[in-house]
């Protein structure tokens, strides 16, 4: 081989590898911003539905482009580009950090929650009462926080497709596995923090590796040939889920795949990743007509399936209850998609949230407020 050619060849390859890593960013740009801003079904007006009643004063919060929203317990997490504002459920404001993002987003539990730049660098973690900074050296992909305060933070790394650290609930790093053979693009750490799965995609498909925190070789491994994957998550069972553009696929703690749901063509517009059940809204057209929306256990039995008249505006769960915002009501379903309630809402909200205890938090870009159905 001529030096010339060699040297070319070289070129090409490190381009490649550079573009590539931007795809793989790119593209978990868009996973985050297609979690958290895709939007779920609306129900048929009724002329029976009752006004849905504040129980509190309209409250306010500060703006920014890419507006991300979130729970931690009952406290509302608001992410933009400015940063990351606290509020309780009656919007007082808990505690506020101030720092730039580009493409922001948030996650957590019910004591934790971790606010992170896709593509970017930043990531800070609030827990007992105050920020932490954990900013990233690498990009970041993916962020997630486990049922007990574990964070698996996925990075692009030189040399590598990427890393993930898995952080413990103090914060202290505890282990870290580079990918040589797979772009990554989601992580997660399991409820009994035991087992962290971490979701790649190769020229094949889409592959999860398993491990266990005492060794740096997997313990097991599942395949999606053909397929393109993009989210992980863990039930409170330890069964995970995967979602792809064509299908759902649900595994147990060991990685044997237990069921899968094809799309048949049809477009994923939403879905909701609760601790006990999945739900996902199918549109039969990208204009978001022939909306159906289905819901799963973590083995992947399928609970219920209702037709919707358009795709929705938000989804929310606590436990085994879903919440649907449409353009004019608010419907609360049971896990089976039985309806228990449904309001008429004024027009203007965004997204709408169902808090521990059952009240709502109806959002807009600029303010919200807290009700009840009645």
């Amino acid at each position: 081989m001529g030096r010339a050619k060699h040297a070319k060849q070289n070129k090409s390859r490190k381009a490649l590898a550079i573009v590539a890593t931007i795809i793989i960013v790119a593209l978990a740009v868009l996973v985050f911003l297609y979690r958290d801003k895709l939007t779920f079904f609306k129900t048929e007006s009724s002329d029976e539905m009752a006004d849905i009643i504040s129980e509190s004063e309209p409250f306010t919060y500060e703006t920014g482009a890419e507006q991300f929203f979130s729970l931690m317990g009952s406290n509302l997490t608001v992410a933009s580009s400015t940063g990351l504002q606290l509020l309780d459920s009656d919007g007082k404001t808990v505690s506020r950090e101030v720092f730039s993002m580009t493409n922001p987003s948030v996650c957590g539990n019910d004591s934790t929650c971790a606010v992170f730049d896709v593509g970017g660098y930043c990531l800070r973690i609030y827990k007992d009462g105050q920020f932490e900074d954990l900013d990233c050296d690498n990009e970041i992909i993916s962020v997630s926080v486990s049922k007990n305060s574990y964070y698996a933070v996925a990075a692009c790394e030189p040399g590598y497709k990427g890393s993930v650290t898995v952080y413990n609930s103090d914060l202290a790093p505890i282990y870290k596995w580079y990918s040589g053979t797979g772009y990554i693009l989601d992580a997660a750490v399991s409820p009994d923090g035991e087992t962290l799965a971490v979701l790649c995609v190769e020229e094949s498909g889409s592959l999860v590796h398993l491990f266990h925190f005492d060794s740096e070789t997997e313990f097991a491994s599942s395949s999606l040939p053909g397929e393109l994957a993009f989210r992980l998550s863990f039930s409170q069972d330890g069964n995970f889920c995967i979602l792809s553009e064509d299908a759902v696929h649900f595994f147990g703690p060991k990685g044997q795949e237990l069921s899968s749901y094809g799309f048949e063509g049809n477009f994923l517009a939403d879905y909701e990743l609760g601790s006990e059940y999945l739900a996902i809204v199918l549109s039969k057209y990208v204009s978001g007509s022939e909306v159906t929306l289905l819901s799963f256990g973590s083995g992947g039995k399928q609970l219920g399936n209702v037709s919707l008249s358009a795709e929705p505006l938000s989804i929310s769960s606590q436990g085994q209850k879903l919440l649907v915002l449409g353009s004019s009501d608010l419907t609360l379903y049971s896990k089976n998609l039985d309806t228990l309630k449904q309001n008429h809402i004024s027009a203007g909200f965004s997204s709408a949230v169902l808090l521990p205890k059952g009240n709502v938090l109806l959002l807009s870009s600029h303010y919200g407020e807290r009700c009840s159905m009645s």
